[in-house]
């Protein structure tokens, strides 16, 4: 996952999975982020921007230069009185593309695009990223769930579609499957959030030691942990019981693609790292419960992302 801990606080990049398959395809990307992926216990040489460095996705780092976009027109999506900027392009199934938290339309859409060539492929911003309206006080996964389906009507897709969730959207992408599976194809999840690891009571919070103020690295990480799980700080303005209602998404027949990567940056020095990826990875275990029909597949080398999405979209447009 990766994520931003505050309205207006400036983070470095850190690519998700979508977005080093856009790196490794030739595109740039813009964005302030990073990924919630299992990571290695050598320490870290930085004091800033804990979550942004510790939770990082297992695959590279990313430069900005300008902003891509797909080819498609913008639209406007006007659900209950708030604007969604969301934009398609190509032809055939559709394949709806769920952002990672605090990423938008124009970091997700290129890549999507470039590994699913004969397919539409949308991609939208939610409430508070990019282009779309200013997010409410509080919004939970069901919430962003229900908008995403308003999304789906208001471009006209042709139901059952493919949704992607890159990270945060994971939870996002299930939930709206819970809710519609009639309308779902597939869904096809990278790095995704598990349930039952992230939020106030997850297990991540659980494993990190007791705090200690000499540590800076440790306070660092658990200050932006509390900050994105305060509505008030968080950009989405997620509501942090959220996590707890994602624990009970009932399970459903709609096939589950799980694509995670192998370790990639550092925890602090006094957090038990190899624990801490090893409760996540189980907590996959449990994200694939949630479907009779789920499939995890490992992606050893970051170079192989774009043939392993690109692939796997395939199958799910053939479900």
């Amino acid at each position: 996952m990766t994520f931003r801990t505050g309205r207006s606080r400036p983070h470095p990049l850190h690519g998700t999975a979508l977005l080093a398959t856009g790196v490794a395809l030739g595109f740039w990307v813009t964005g302030c982020a990073a990924h919630t992926g299992p990571v290695s216990s050598a320490p870290a040489p930085r004091t800033t921007t804990a979550v942004n460095r510790n939770l990082a996705a297992s695959t590279p780092r990313t430069a900005t230069s300008g902003t891509a976009t797909t080819t498609g027109l913008e639209r406007d999506i006007v659900l209950a009185g708030r604007h969604f900027k969301a934009r398609c392009d190509g032809s055939g199934p559709a394949i709806v593309g769920v952002a990672d938290y605090g990423r938008s339309m124009d970091d997700l859409g290129p890549a999507l695009r470039s590994v699913a060539p004969h397919a539409r492929v949308c991609v939208y911003d939610r409430l508070g990223v990019g282009r779309s309206d200013g997010a409410p006080h509080e919004q939970t996964f069901t919430s962003m769930a229900e908008d995403l389906n308003g999304v789906i009507s208001g471009l006209g897709l042709t139901r059952p579609v493919v949704v992607l969730g890159d990270g945060l959207g994971a939870p996002i992408a299930l939930t709206w499957v819970s809710r519609h599976q009639q309308d779902a194809r597939a869904v096809v999840l990278l790095m995704p959030e598990p349930p039952g690891f992230r939020g106030p009571g997850g297990t991540l919070q659980r494993l990190l030691p007791a705090p200690d103020p000499g540590d800076l690295e440790l306070s660092n990480l658990r200050r932006d942990l509390d900050r994105f799980n305060d509505p008030a700080l968080n950009r989405e303005s997620l509501d942090p019981k959220s996590w707890d209602a994602y624990l009970r998404t009932p399970p459903t027949s709609t096939p589950v693609f799980d694509l995670i990567g192998a370790p990639a940056l550092p925890w602090p020095g006094s957090v038990d790292a190899q624990k801490v990826n090893r409760a996540w990875r189980n907590a996959q275990d449990r994200l694939l419960k949630l479907s009779s029909s789920a499939h995890m597949i490992s992606i050893e080398n970051q170079s192989d992302w774009p043939s392993v999405i690109q692939r796997t979209l395939q199958r799910a447009l053939q479900s």
